[in-house]
């Protein structure tokens, strides 16, 4: 006969390995489940405000990216400001009210920029404007006299970003400057060159290894260079990186700016392998609790005693680690990790992981 309590305790334990999960990563887009690659990176971007997803709540990561999109996205993440060339302002307060004179029977249309409300108006002579406590500003846009591109007009919504970029020669166009070609899908270089342009990064001063896949005379063998001393781009072991034509999606695009942010932290990026419990014997002074428990690690820059946080990018699941050894040295692993610590991690049947690798900072 079966016992109800048991049965009661099984179906509680089954019940809370489904929900627990939910309540630890609450999903930002309906498509991009904590499972996924791009769940970290689409969770960031999308709390500081860098990215948006469509009205049905989804992101659709592996929808390309076209070059507006991409560009939009870049000057977010590197804190460009648009500012029409074309526009000044009044201000208005209670003693200084202004009225707007039309020719005879205007039509127009007020729009409130906060709830998207629109309203027409036809037959105008003039319209008044005016507030009964502290001030207002009108600002006035005139259209453009000068075109930027023959392929982007001022009703685009990306004109503002594109005009910017043209201005600081972040982007020069095709055909001697007459295209943007904005819904063109933009590849990895040109993703690259935008980003490294717009947050002013000069990387012919770039002096690391060009991966062994890119032509050393290429005009973004530099930027590939950049990104991968920066952990924006992972190398595999035989060294390469993925090819620079290679068309972006918006997962992808998503990544390399998250990438971009966290090394500015101080993050690192690649891939983590792991060494059997005990390997490393190195004495320390700090972190031994964290030695006792089998969770060392290896790695080629932070000082013996250095406690990591080492996330895997794959599933968000966290470990802390003291460094006892160095390693390892081959292309794109940038931690080892002993089996303990890579088992909190995921199982070691994987052999190798993506992981970010932080300075852990314990809170106060």
């Amino acid at each position: 006969m079966k016992n109800p309590k048991l049965t009661t305790i099984c179906l509680l334990a089954a019940f809370l390995t489904w929900f627990l999960p939910a309540i630890v990563f609450a999903q930002v887009f309906s498509d991009v489940p904590p499972i996924s690659k791009f769940f970290i990176p689409a969770e960031y971007l999308k709390g500081q405000n860098l990215i948006e997803g469509y009205s049905d709540g989804t992101f659709q990561p592996d929808n390309s990216v076209n070059r507006a999109e991409a560009l939009a996205m870049i000057f977010k993440a590197t804190g460009r400001s648009v500012a029409p060339e074309n526009e000044s302002a009044e201000n208005i307060t209670q003693e200084n009210p202004i009225q707007i004179s039309f020719p005879k029977s205007t039509s127009f249309t007020i729009q409130n920029l906060k709830t998207g409300e629109k309203t027409e108006f036809s037959k105008i002579k003039h319209l008044q404007i005016g507030v009964e406590s502290g001030n207002a500003k009108l600002k006035i846009l005139k259209p453009s006299d000068v075109k930027i591109f023959d392929d982007v007009s001022e009703k685009d919504w990306f004109y503002g970003v594109a005009k910017e970029a043209k201005h600081l020669g972040i982007v020069k166009g095709y055909n001697n400057g007459k295209y943007f070609k904005p819904g063109a899908e933009i590849n990895l270089a040109e993703a690259l060159r935008m980003l490294f342009q717009s947050a002013e990064i000069n990387t012919i001063a770039e002096t690391s290894p060009v991966p062994p896949n890119i032509p050393a005379s290429a005009w973004f063998s530099r930027d590939i260079a950049y990104a991968v001393n920066h952990y924006m781009l992972l190398q595999q072991q035989n060294g390469e990186v993925v090819p620079p034509d290679k068309k972006l999606n918006r997962g992808e695009m998503a990544t390399i700016l998250y990438r971009f942010l966290q090394n500015k932290a101080n993050a690192q990026f690649g891939y983590a392998s792991w060494y059997a419990d005990g390997l490393a014997k190195t004495k320390l002074t700090v972190g031994l609790e964290y030695k006792e428990k089998n969770l060392t690690a290896a790695h080629r820059d932070f000082p013996f005693g250095t406690i990591l946080k080492v996330t895997n990018m794959n599933n968000g699941k966290q470990i802390e680690v003291v460094v006892n050894d160095r390693g390892p040295f081959v292309p794109g692993r940038i931690i080892d990790l002993s089996k303990s610590a890579f088992s909190a991690l995921e199982s070691t049947s994987a052999g190798v992981i993506s992981v970010r690798v932080e300075q852990f900072k314990a809170e106060k």
